[in-house]
């Protein structure tokens, strides 16, 4: 009584903060209440919409026609027993958990359509979804839907789903991250800061994960496949595996991602406090760049963007492409056998390439447009084209250990 009492005399609390203070309550009270669906409540939204902070709604397996919209402080959770922990074969390449093929939310009935899942918006409480397969959205659906949506959420966990199958007409895709309002409107106070994780998306009509702008979302471990635009005539305009839009910063950090449009793909970047960074990816047989970095005009004074560590081959256009870029560190990447330029800079700023291995490309293994570029320390060889291409803007570089 004393803190409270204390606290109301002072200054108004942030969000955040009472939220802190909400969780400590319910720690010193027990856990919240873990509500089962069907046997507490026959749908989703009914079992979320009785629940109260802290709670868990844990769903049980079967087919589950319903949109869900997810509360402040809730987690809602996929739960077959034991069993439901194995790993097993996945839709792709890697296991994903028994509980997560088992139970599903399809939104091939919504009428009419919208996100099939989405969180409480602009909310600083920790919410989760946890183990669901979320596919289906109505072909009628319109433009720009995704079956996941998190708008404005700072501490929304997305792990262990497969999120699928949108085949809707309009230019959506899997999940979508962002800070702006509803239909993309003016930003909201809070930022997207979700963490997204381990993950399977795959053949939806649009991009894998979306960052719109105010995403600053941790992005790992996840499997990305087969997304793109079905109808695009020029796969320049085809969908990427994680899209990054105007000033989107993610940390996309170890996923797998190919048979998309792009790889990783960001456009129209303009000028942000924060970099992009892309680390420990394997980016791999896409439609075009495994990763595409474009700002909006040559005007942009701050985007940074940092890509270590990653492996980017078989991809059907450059392995790394930037365009109007301003400083970029670009190490300790294998950027190797793909189509075009192993790594190709346009108008770039400040571009540092340092003990990378980019070798037998199909064009150029490096192609350096940009006012100053650092080139050391690479491996550069058997490319079909020269080890090295300045372009006339470039000023300095110089090539260490080549293999040509």
């Amino acid at each position: 009584m004393l803190i409270a009492k204390r606290f109301t005399l002072g200054k108004k609390l942030p969000t955040a903060f009472l939220f802190f203070l909400a969780f400590l309550l319910v720690s010193r009270e027990g856990r919240g209440r873990d509500i089962f669906v069907p046997e507490d409540f026959p749908t989703i939204q009914e079992a979320i919409d009785a629940s109260e902070f802290g709670d868990s709604v844990r769903v049980r397996p079967g087919i589950y026609y319903e949109r869900v919209v997810i509360k402040a402080g809730i987690s809602l959770i996929s739960d077959s027993g034991p069993e439901g922990e194995r790993l097993v074969k996945g839709p792709g390449e890697k296991q994903v958990l028994q509980r997560a093929l088992q139970t599903i939310i399809d939104g091939s009935k919504l009428d009419p359509p919208d996100y099939l899942v989405s969180f409480q918006k602009e909310s600083t409480a920790p919410m989760k979804l946890d183990g669901f397969t979320i596919r289906n959205l109505p072909t009628k659906a319109i433009d720009k839907l995704y079956l996941v949506e998190v708008r404005g959420c700072s501490a929304a966990v997305i792990i262990n789903n497969i999120i699928c199958q949108n085949h809707s007409k309009g230019k959506g895709g899997g999940l979508l991250l962002t800070g702006l309002g509803p239909s993309m409107g003016p930003p909201l106070e809070t930022v997207a800061k979700p963490t997204v994780q381990h993950n399977v998306i795959y053949d939806n009509f649009g991009t894998g994960i979306a960052n719109g702008p105010n995403s600053m979302a941790l992005i790992q471990d996840n499997e990305i496949f087969n997304n793109h635009f079905p109808q695009a005539k020029d796969k320049e305009q085809d969908a990427p595996g994680i899209g990054i839009r105007e000033y989107a910063r993610p940390r996309i950090l170890h996923n797998l991602c190919y048979q998309n449009g792009s790889g990783i793909g960001g456009l129209d970047l303009v000028s942000h406090d924060q970099p992009i960074v892309i680390q420990g990816n394997i980016l791999r047989h896409n439609w075009r760049a495994g990763i595409s970095l474009t700002a909006i005009n040559n005007q942009q004074k701050h985007i940074v963007a940092s890509i270590e560590e990653n492996e980017v081959y078989g991809n059907l256009k450059a392995g790394i492409r930037l365009e109007n870029i301003s400083e970029a560190t670009i190490r300790g990447n294998q950027v190797n056998h793909n189509l075009r330029a192993g790594i190709a800079v346009h108008g770039g700023g400040v571009i540092r390439i340092i003990q990378n291995s980019i070798l037998g490309n199909i064009s150029a293994g490096l192609v350096i447009e940009a006012q100053k570029a650092l080139i050391e320390q690479n491996r550069i060889g058997y490319n079909l084209d020269a080890g090295i291409m300045l372009l006339p803007q470039s000023q300095g570089g110089q090539g260490i250990a080549n293999a040509d």
